[in-house]
């Protein structure tokens, strides 16, 4: 079972990390709507990963770029926000999780279910 203060710490972080993404974060080349669908913190609260998607113009992986890019100034205005010892290092990264579903419910659709023939009774 996960850590509790882990998911509370997660929580919190993809809450205030996703306002200032929202209210703080002016980057003109970026032309569409961000979402933080997931973080993930290490156990020493060091490191998190940020999982983004996002609708627009500008593909997600240019976003990601650009994210990584300005992972000072989101760190630095989490630092304000988030009241922990240590500011967590942000690793921003692509949510597949999406993709991946779809990927999965399409192999579904394309399974053919077989009944037994009417003689082939195991009864």
């Amino acid at each position: 079972m996960k850590n509790i203060r882990l998911e509370r710490i997660n929580s919190e972080l993809q809450k205030a990390i996703s306002s200032i993404i929202d209210n703080d974060l002016r980057d003109p080349q970026i032309d569409a709507i961000i979402s933080v669908n997931q973080v993930e913190i290490t156990p020493d609260l060091a490191y998190a990963k940020v999982f983004i998607t996002s609708i627009g113009k500008t593909p997600t992986d240019e976003i990601v770029a650009r994210l990584k890019g300005a992972g000072g100034f989101i760190r630095g205005k989490l630092s304000k926000k988030i009241d922990l010892r240590i500011t967590p290092r942000l690793e921003f990264l692509k949510d597949t999780s999406q993709e991946y579903s779809n990927k999965i419910d399409s192999i579904l659709k394309t399974i053919k279910y077989s009944t037994p023939a009417d003689g082939d009774d195991d009864n």
